[in-house]
């Protein structure tokens, strides 16, 4: 028998199953758009990110439209009772609550380690 004739039987009996390793190579499965393989341009850290002003002001603006809906809401339901359910206007004001807290904290934080990089020595 020769080595041909091997090889030919070897290669037409024997197929693995494509998503089996074989060696360095591992098939994948995508399920989903969201999975590996689909590439998206790099963006550059300016577009990312903006300033950190702009990320603030955008902070302050969102903790400010809670705060508006919460109030919005007290007073409809004061006026209104039957447009708005009460839980609805819990928690409208218990998330402004939270979130004027958290950005009383930060802005906090940020002039405090504004005077600690200002003063040192």
């Amino acid at each position: 028998m020769s080595i041909d004739r091997i090889t030919s039987l070897s290669s037409q009996s024997y197929k693995p199953h494509s998503l089996l390793p074989q060696g360095d190579k591992v098939g994948i499965l995508r399920s989903d758009d969201r999975h590996y393989g689909k590439t998206n341009e790099a963006k550059s850290p300016d577009e990312v990110a903006g300033t950190f002003a702009d990320a603030l002001k955008k902070a302050f603006e969102q903790v400010n439209d809670q705060q508006v809906e919460a109030d919005e809401l007290t007073q409809k339901i004061v006026f209104d009772p039957n447009s708005v359910e009460l839980h609805d206007v819990m928690i409208a004001a218990e998330k402004a609550r939270i979130s004027l807290t958290f950005a009383k904290t930060m802005s906090d934080g940020f002039v405090r380690a504004y005077r600690e990089l200002t003063t040192l020595r």
